[in-house]
């Protein structure tokens, strides 16, 4: 009965999926973007087979698919509760705690509309992880297209850098491809962009702002931090656009304004410690059992000077690891081999750097300033390798396809070709 009805929603999938406009116009033409739309099908296939398979206990996609399913009951015995529900806090400190990480509302939210989202799935699924899966994926593949439209129009020409850099980067394919927060996260993140990036290049309508204010607060409540790290990036992106000045001055000079302004109110009112909030994120971490690729961690301190000493490091955990050396254990390994490949490129990048290959910056300097801080965060707060693979996964393509269309792809074909 399951392979019939996988079977129904895959063709219905493959069917719609070329005649929705926004995904049609991108460009890619039909076989294509069938065969990326199946290969995100497979990662989210697998993703739900090897977390069964290696995490049978217990593992948050198949725990949330379970969630789903009891949404599901509740939704057909009790309709009224299952929508007042999603209003309500169950916790003594009611509505508190919009940035904590535990035993909170606000953490219990983003879990709770995915729940609710899976049991209308349910209706038609009958809770098979699989279809729900394929379903999870045809609302997130338009993530995947979001991202390619902006790209494609900033790097023009740059056909097949921008479908790597967009859709088949491993890991992001992987982890933005289970029934998780992450695919939500990454879906709404390519919205915005593509609404951020068009809305100023074309014209802010009625429907752009919808949209843009759709995904802004699907990110606030899901990850939080996100959407805060995206509003400095955003005015630069805006100023930048309108006033065509230089647009790295003006990104460097909104962030610079928000760290004076930082100083400035914790001088003024001491009591006053907005860092505390990432402080108690780590706190948080730290207090879970130790994972199999723990990191060792220093604590920090809900100050500027504890922030500014530990930064190497959290840059180090953020951005470096997993060492292709330094693989505790065995999966890790083909992580730090893609990780090694994407600074290879890099330093490929700077030694065939593709002149005047676009005309404009602002978007790649906003996905750039976007990416990092939300890796630098993760740094500071996540202390084990494996969570940190996954939490960067999402940011990749605001940083990989600059790097793959920069690359002088030709002039690599043309000192090959004299050297064989």
């Amino acid at each position: 009965m399951y392979y019939i009805l996988f079977t129904f929603f895959l063709a219905t999938g493959c069917f719609l999926i070329n005649r929705i406009p926004f995904i049609k116009n991108a460009g890619l033409g039909t076989k294509t973007i069938t065969l990326l739309f199946l290969l995100k099908v497979f990662a989210g296939l697998l993703v739900g087979w090897m977390s069964q398979k290696f995490y049978p206990q217990g593992n948050d996609y198949w725990n949330l698919n379970t969630a789903g399913w009891n949404e599901y009951q509740l939704l057909i015995n009790d309709p009224g509760y299952f929508f007042k529900d999603l209003f309500i806090s169950h916790y003594q400190n009611g509505y508190d705690g919009f940035f904590h990480s535990v035993g909170t509302y606000w953490n219990d939210l983003k879990n709770t509309m995915i729940g609710k989202f899976l049991a209308c799935c349910n209706i038609f699924s009958r809770g098979n992880y699989y279809i729900n899966s394929m379903i999870f994926n045809f609302l997130g593949f338009f993530g995947h297209i979001a991202f390619y439209r902006v790209f494609a129009d900033v790097f023009k020409k740059q056909y097949w850098p921008v479908i790597i850099g967009c859709f088949l980067l491993p890991t992001t394919l992987y982890f933005s491809s289970g029934i998780h927060k992450d695919l939500v996260v990454f879906s709404m993140l390519g919205l915005f962009s593509y609404v951020l990036y068009f809305s100023l290049k074309n014209k802010l309508t009625t429907k752009y702002f919808l949209f843009a204010c759709l995904s802004f607060f699907v990110l606030l409540f899901m990850r939080n931090f996100l959407a805060i790290a995206m509003v400095p990036a955003t005015i630069g992106f805006i100023i930048s656009s309108r006033k065509k000045w230089n647009s790295l001055i003006v990104f460097s000079s909104v962030y610079f304004t928000g760290l004076a302004l930082l100083i400035i109110m914790q001088v003024i009112k001491p009591s006053y410690e907005p860092l505390k909030i990432i402080t108690q994120r780590q706190q948080d971490f730290l207090d879970l059992p130790d994972a199999s690729s723990q990191l060792k961690t220093i604590r920090l301190q809900p100050s500027l000077a504890s922030f500014a000493t530990n930064a190497p490091l959290a840059i180090d955990h953020g951005l470096l690891r997993p060492y292709i050396w330094d693989t505790p254990t065995r999966f890790l390994i083909p992580l730090a081999v893609e990780l090694l490949i994407y600074e290879l490129l890099f330093i490929l990048m700077i030694i065939l750097y593709r002149r005047n290959s676009f005309t404009e910056n602002y978007f790649v300097l906003w996905g750039l300033f976007v990416a990092f801080t939300m890796i630098l965060f993760t740094g500071y707060i996540v202390p084990n390798t494996g969570s940190i693979v996954r939490y960067r996964s999402l940011y990749l393509p605001l940083i990989l396809t600059p790097v793959l269309c920069r690359i002088n792809w030709d002039k690599l074909k043309t000192i090959l070709r004299i050297k064989l």
